[in-house]
């Protein structure tokens, strides 16, 4: 179900469009609320209205009954749809009335995390050459550190562990502690040791690149993550600490 029309990569589409997009993909739509309701999509609210003194849409209030009633409906803005229709996960928003309208609320690290983390989606990606060189991707041994780091962080039920936005930056891991969005780097160069400094370094300035959105909540780290035999000399540290990157090993994982 939609509030309205909605941006797709920044591109308006009508409501109407938005129906034959989704119903493409297999999803059934309806305009009316309903128990069969399981996504709504936050759209522009014009023309749906609970009444013209406030403004609020119909349709977002009975989600918010619904939640409160203990059956939930995941509610995506104009990015998560977006994702939805590019087959990556899309995070649910949270809901809340100020003044006179329902707004979805600002979520930490927005931008730079996507939705759910998806195991088997990171292992489908493509891997660039330089992927495959600086950070070891699409060997078994970066496969076994990121194992690795996936059960410590999981392993932390405090944390929201997530996936990295489809348009952002494509680290590994990502998890949010306290107002702080972590997006983490598994680095396993397989070359001699004169070498894998090198590559690591050059994987720091790749993982510290600006991005091309720039969150607006919270704070985001960017983390490249080790081998424990791995030797962190102070240079590596420092080149590190000049391009906001924490790269440290995975026996402190997660920071």
């Amino acid at each position: 179900m939609f509030t309205g029309k909605t941006l797709v990569d920044g591109e308006w589409v009508i409501r109407d469009d938005c129906f034959s997009r989704s119903q493409t993909l297999g999803a059934v739509c309806q305009n009316s609320f309903s128990r069969k309701v399981t996504l709504v999509v936050h759209g522009e609210l014009a023309g749906n209205v609970k009444d013209m003194g406030r403004g609020l849409s119909r349709k977002l209030l009975a989600v918010m009954e619904s939640r409160k009633a203990g059956r939930h409906i995941h509610v995506v803005d104009a990015a998560g749809y977006s994702d939805l229709l590019f087959g990556a996960p899309a995070r649910c928003r949270d809901l809340k009335v100020q003044g006179d309208q329902v707004t979805v609320m600002p979520e930490v690290g927005e931008g730079f995390l996507g939705g759910p983390f998806d195991r088997l989606r990171l292992r489908t990606r493509g891997i660039s050459r330089f992927e495959a060189g600086a950070l070891g991707r699409g060997t078994p041994q970066h496969e076994k550190l990121l194992s690795r780091l996936i059960e410590q962080v999981v392993g932390r039920v405090t944390l929201d562990v997530r996936a990295p936005a489809r348009r952002g930056p494509h680290f590994d891991l990502g998890w949010i502690s306290e107002r702080t969005a972590y997006g983490a780097w598994v680095a396993t160069p397989q070359q001699s040791v004169g070498e894998e400094t090198n590559h690591l370094a050059e994987a720091v300035e790749y993982v510290g690149r600006p991005a091309r959105s720039v969150p607006r909540h919270g704070q985001v780290q960017r983390v490249v993550v080790l081998e424990d035999s791995v030797d962190l000399s102070s240079g590596l540290r420092e080149k590190a600490k000049a391009f906001g990157v924490l790269i440290g090993k995975i026996k402190d994982a997660p920071w």
